[in-house]
């Protein structure tokens, strides 16, 4: 645990604020949720989704995941941040670029406000691009981590370009692809391309990391990249020229690489030394559990089963919800409680470490209320997946509203951490 707070991490003040932010913007989208239901029982290509969409993705996902990345790319890579005003200046651009982009989709405006706020989050994706690699390039230490993550920053550049130029082809049409295609390649660029790579490239490190696993080897992470990358390609390239087996094959091989991911995991899990998880662990756990979901999902959907034909829209929000809310944020809220306390306890006692009796990194959340935070997660997500399921918009409404309580524990639970105060030891 010790190695999260390498020497080479940044200042605190670099990667607080991705985790204030990021969280307030979860609190507002589990308020959407709660007060426009309706926007999970249309067509995925909705103003009131996109909007929602892309505020969990750009505001909260990416937020926290930039902050996080800050701090752990140290640890990972074994070098110092190239640097932190380029970090600042990603924070400032991707937060008001989160912000407008909302806002103009939530009034289906693709207009001047909706391209300054794309502008604004491609300048900040590609200073953190830039930030990654030259970072990354000072590291003497190679590693599949260190691969996995310079490459979901790579897909993340080519996915707000991709989202760009579908706002551009949306007002000015020049492409022959249909734009709900171009849609469904931006998507899953994101989706596949930067949040599940950057989730194995981090998490492959950390989570063994956690639990004390020995022993394990890359092959099963070389597989997992391989066909992830490969089966991304292919199925960028199909969507692109619309050939229907292509992005059935490439759907294939994304699955079997998660697949070979998920497997060094639970040999991960299996190995591990520290029995007893923490509530943390128990929230990536579930995490993990919910990710098989959207695999089973995905392959319906390719696959086109005729018993399904009739629930093919609300299983493609299923589908997506899954991800973003089951899966990438149910993964990020467990993190925080294995990351940002770290974090805080070293900036507060640093220099009383090895000289005093210090209260544990734990210590500085309220356990009873992430333990709460946690089971009120689990309900709200199923709440959430059973309303869109049937399109009930009451019982989406109720879904919305456990999830607002527990990302309410889930700030709470933050800021506590981010306000500690030293005990007069």
């Amino acid at each position: 645990m010790n190695q999260i707070g390498s020497q080479n991490a940044p200042s605190p003040k670099i990667v607080v604020p991705h985790f204030i932010f990021g969280g307030l913007t979860w609190l507002v989208v589990t308020l959407l949720i709660l007060f426009n239901p309706e926007a999970f029982t249309q067509h995925f290509f909705n103003p009131l989704l996109l909007s929602i969409t892309h505020l969990l993705a750009l505001g909260w996902m990416t937020m926290i995941i930039f902050g996080a990345l800050y701090q752990l790319i140290p640890v990972i890579m074994e070098v110092k941040l190239y640097s932190e005003r380029f970090a600042l200046f990603s924070f400032v651009l991707l937060g008001l670029g989160s912000i407008l982009l909302a806002y103009s989709f939530w009034q289906f405006s693709f207009h001047g406000m909706l391209f300054v706020g794309a502008t604004f989050v491609v300048v900040a994706v590609i200073i953190f691009v830039a930030n990654v690699l030259m970072t990354a390039f000072s590291a003497k230490k190679k590693s599949m981590e260190r691969i996995f993550i310079i490459t979901a920053a790579i897909w993340l550049l080519f996915t707000v370009l991709a989202g760009l130029t579908l706002a551009i082809n949306f007002v000015f049409p020049f492409l022959d692809v249909p734009n709900l295609e171009l849609l469904k390649l931006h998507a899953h660029a994101g989706i596949v391309g930067w949040f599940i790579q950057l989730i194995i490239g981090v998490s492959s490190r950390l989570l063994p990391m956690f639990m004390v696993s020995h022993n394990l080897t890359t092959k099963k992470l070389i597989f997992a990249y391989s066909f992830i990358n490969m089966g991304l390609i292919f199925g960028i390239v199909s969507l692109f020229i619309q050939l229907k087996y292509g992005v059935i094959i490439s759907v294939i091989m994304v699955v079997l690489g998660i697949l070979g991911y998920l497997s060094f995991i639970f040999e991960a899990f299996k190995k591990r030394i520290k029995k007893q998880l923490d509530i943390g662990m128990k929230q990536s756990a579930l995490s993990f559990i919910v990710l098989v979901i959207p695999l089973f999902i995905i392959l319906s959907l390719v696959f086109n089963f005729k018993l399904l034909n009739n629930l093919t829209l609300p299983i493609s929000v299923a589908y997506g919800s899954t991800i973003f809310i089951g899966f990438i944020s149910s993964l990020i809220m467990g993190q925080t409680y294995k990351t940002l306390p770290f974090i805080i306890w070293l900036k507060v006692y640093k220099g009383r470490i090895g000289k005093v009796k210090l209260p544990l990194p734990k210590d500085l959340y309220a356990e009873k209320v992430a333990i709460a935070q946690v089971w009120l997660f689990a309900i709200g997500f199923l709440l959430l997946l059973i309303g869109i399921t049937t399109t009930i918009n009451n019982i989406l409404r109720a879904g919305g509203a456990v999830l607002f309580l527990s990302v309410a524990l889930y700030n709470f639970n933050i800021l506590k951490i981010i306000f500690h105060k030293p005990q007069n030891l």
